[in-house]
């Protein structure tokens, strides 16, 4: 039940930060720098397969371990992609509220990788050795 809390937590606040952005005009500095984050995603999602993709953090017999592409560079690259992207919204129209909602994400996302990254240990012998190059 609590990983469910933190998969709605983390729509819910993207969500709050998304839609609380007004969006026209949005200033240039923030589109550019929003992308990268959206591209991140974007990769890690059809590196993952599109169909693949999990909202829930924990494995299944179809889980794989995925060493190339983003997760060559980072382990968690949907997160990190959110992150980034939430980010550039957050810093396009700062309020201290949204930058609080910003931290409450990352500490959602910090929890559900620590969860996810227990599970992938525990199913995939080489994981630690992945985690740590």
């Amino acid at each position: 039940m609590f990983l469910w809390c933190l998969v709605i937590a983390q729509f819910l606040i993207a969500a709050a930060l998304v839609l609380t952005t007004s969006w026209l005009p949005i200033p240039w500095w923030a589109l550019l720098g929003s992308l990268p984050g959206i591209w991140l995603a974007i990769w890690a999602w059809i590196t993952m397969g599109l169909l693949r993709t999990r909202i829930h953090p924990s494995t299944t017999n179809e889980t794989r371990l995925l060493t190339n592409g983003p997760y060559a560079v980072v382990r968690h690259p949907m997160y990190a992609g959110l992150l980034w992207f939430t980010g550039a919204v957050v810093l396009a129209e700062f309020t201290w509220w949204r930058l609080v909602l910003w931290i409450i994400l990352w500490l959602v996302l910090h929890q559900k990788a620590k969860f996810e990254e227990v599970e992938m240990a525990e199913r995939f012998s080489d994981y630690r050795t992945y985690a740590e190059s």
